[in-house]
């Protein structure tokens, strides 16, 4: 693929102004949206019709094609690589977002046994099983068990970046991947839940953010165990500030709403929500943006294409 790396003077830099100015434009329009009576905060849905819907996804699919592009064109990258030098910003990031993984973790399994429970045998037609299957509650646990594995990975992320120098994280192969799995679980038990493609709101942004959740855990476990790892460190970036910015949209308007909204606090109260805030979507966005800024800034190599790559790769074996 020529394309790749063709815009020599363009900088991966500007990828983030692009995230920065989406995101703010977001947030505006879909703060607007909860607090203006346009979503039902039980379901997550719609109330009715605005222009402010189109609007607000057509900022977010401009502004995450826009930040792909100019990451993929852009004359220079970022070393496939882990930058080794000692950085607080990353470090308080890291260790923030280990932190809420672990009380995210523990409600996800306090979730479960709840839910499994409720499950009466003389009532439902269905095993247990497959109870917890298609109720969530499986995925739930999961979700649970990969959370707190995830915090031991970003809790060695967070050492490393203040300074311990015997952290390599290239030995971490496993717990690399565990932020991937917990990401994927989620993406399972939001499945679940009700769904109307008419007038889906918090659901369908909450399923695009763990996409790109994904995405960018899936290549940081690629750049950080050093495995198959050519050319990622651009999709690093992209995928980072593409998953932050709907982070950011997903949780800030919901940690308002806690904040300053009571029928939404009494909702969340009673556990009514269907779409409840979830603190480390927040705390995401930040390790997302600093880690790819920290990337950006790091010394840069020529972003090769496709055929480049492919032909060192093949030196290499």
């Amino acid at each position: 693929m020529k394309i790749k790396g063709s815009a020599k003077n363009l900088q991966m830099k500007s990828a983030f102004f692009v995230a920065l100015a989406g995101t703010i434009v977001a947030l505006i329009i879909r703060i607007y949206q909860s607090f203006s009576g346009l979503i039902d905060f039980e379901t997550g849905f719609f109330t009715e019709n605005s222009i402010t819907t189109p609007i607000l996804y057509g900022v977010l699919g401009f502004s995450a094609v826009a930040i792909f592009v100019i990451c993929l064109l852009s004359g220079k990258a970022p070393q496939d690589k882990l930058p080794e030098k000692k950085n607080i910003a990353v470090s308080v990031a890291s260790g923030c977002f280990a932190i809420l993984l672990v009380f995210g973790a523990v409600a996800s399994v306090q979730s479960y046994f709840d839910m499994s429970a409720s499950y009466d045998p003389f009532m439902a037609e269905q095993t247990h099983f497959s109870y917890l299957m298609k109720s969530g509650a499986l995925p739930r646990l999961l979700e649970g068990v990969f959370g707190i594995l995830s915090a031991i990975y970003f809790i060695i992320l967070t050492f490393k970046y203040a300074g311990m120098r015997n952290a390599d994280m290239a030995k971490m192969k496993f717990f690399s991947l565990c932020p991937l799995f917990w990401a994927t679980f989620r993406m399972i038990q939001r499945f679940t839940r009700t769904i109307s493609f008419m007038n889906v709101s918090s659901l369908f942004l909450e399923l695009f953010m763990i996409a790109f959740m994904m995405m960018f855990f899936m290549y940081l476990a690629q750049m950080s165990s050093e495995v198959n790892n050519r050319c990622v460190s651009y999709k690093v970036v992209s995928y980072g500030l593409i998953g932050g910015m709907f982070a950011a949209v997903v949780a800030i308007p919901g940690l308002l709403l806690q904040l300053f909204d009571s029928s939404y606090k009494a909702l969340a109260a009673d556990g009514l929500l269907e779409c409840p805030v979830e603190i480390a979507d927040f705390f995401f966005c930040l390790f997302a943006f600093v880690f790819a800024m920290t990337l950006v800034s790091a010394p840069q190599i020529k972003n090769m294409t496709v055929k480049e790559s492919e032909k060192i790769i093949e030196e290499e074996k």
